[in-house]
Parts: C-alpha cells; sequence; structure tokens
C-alpha cells in the first residue's frame, strides 16, 4: 500500500513536471521550439523568404529575446551559415553598425525580386527608429541538394545605402 502511494506521487510529479520541460529546456539552450519560428520550406519563394526575416527582424524580441536573428539565421543557406554561424557569432554580426537597424525597424518596403535560374535578389528600404533609412540587397539561392533541397534560402544580405534616401534611387 505504502509503495502504491509512492508510485502514485511520483506519477502526479512526472506528469506536473513534462509539460514544462520543453519550454524550461528551450530557456536553458537559449533556443525555442521550431514549431514557434517560421522554417525554411520549399513552399516559399525568394519573396517570401526576405518577407520572413525582415518581418522577424521587426519584432526581433517576439515571442522570444532575439527570435528575429534566430529566424533570419534559420534561412541563411548551409555556405552562408559556414561563413557566419554559429547563432552566437551570427547574433552578434546582425547587432553591429552595418547590419543593426534592421532589428526593430519600423518600416520596410521590398523591390521587385530579381530571379535568373537557382539566384534571386532583392533590396529592401527600412525606416528605424529613429527614422534614419537604408536600403539592404539580399541575394537567395535556391538549394541543390542536401536537407533543404529546392529550399530558396539566404546567401548575403548587404547594406546599400542610408542616410536620406530620395525616392528614385530604390
Amino acid at each position: 500500500m505504502i509503495v502504491i502511494k509512492y508510485v502514485s506521487a511520483l506519477i502526479l510529479a512526472i506528469g506536473l513536471v513534462l509539460p514544462l520541460a520543453a519550454p524550461l529546456q528551450a530557456a536553458i539552450s537559449e533556443q525555442t521550439p521550431q514549431a514557434t519560428r517560421p522554417q525554411p520550406s520549399r513552399l516559399h519563394q525568394p519573396q517570401d523568404v526576405v518577407r520572413i526575416v525582415m518581418e522577424a527582424l521587426a519584432r526581433n524580441d517576439e515571442p522570444f529575446a532575439d527570435a528575429g536573428i534566430a529566424t533570419t539565421f534559420a534561412f541563411a543557406s548551409p555556405a552562408n551559415r559556414v561563413n557566419t554561424g554559429p547563432l552566437a557569432k551570427f547574433r552578434q554580426m546582425v547587432r553591429n553598425p552595418a547590419y543593426g537597424a534592421m532589428i526593430d525597424h519600423v518600416e520596410r518596403e521590398f523591390s521587385d525580386v530579381v530571379q535568373m535560374g537557382n539566384q534571386a535578389y532583392q533590396m529592401v528600404k527600412i525606416r528605424g527608429d529613429s527614422g534614419d533609412e537604408f536600403i539592404f540587397a539580399f541575394r537567395l539561392s535556391q538549394q541543390l541538394d542536401g536537407e533543404f533541397e529546392g529550399m530558396w534560402m539566404t546567401d548575403a544580405v548587404w547594406p546599400v545605402a542610408s542616410g536620406d534616401i530620395p525616392e528614385q534611387a530604390f
């Protein structure tokens, strides 16, 4: 009878702890379950990838700190990740002055996509919370093999212009 009581108490304790295990593990490892942020997919076109990344960076700390940067890294091509990863290094790069304006920007405008085979380019004009404007260029490629085969992913992003950008420049 005593054994049954202890087993019942243990089962109850496990039942109470298990639902907390995944969020606790995510907090400890500074990652979040993949289901809570967008992931690469064969369904996404190049403009979808750029829009997902920019929207995530605009709300960088939702639903957790640096979620936007983590989403951006998730859409980085394997070749890009070799140069910019792991995530901790990527986080520092995105927060540097060249890219930092992308974090928590308040407005964005997208150019048309230029696609040539499995390569695509798109520019994005953003306005930061300070009111300054910036233009960034995205180069994407459709992955030809591996776990991301057929998916559009970001190969590179670079600043094109900043300051008071005339309309005709974009």
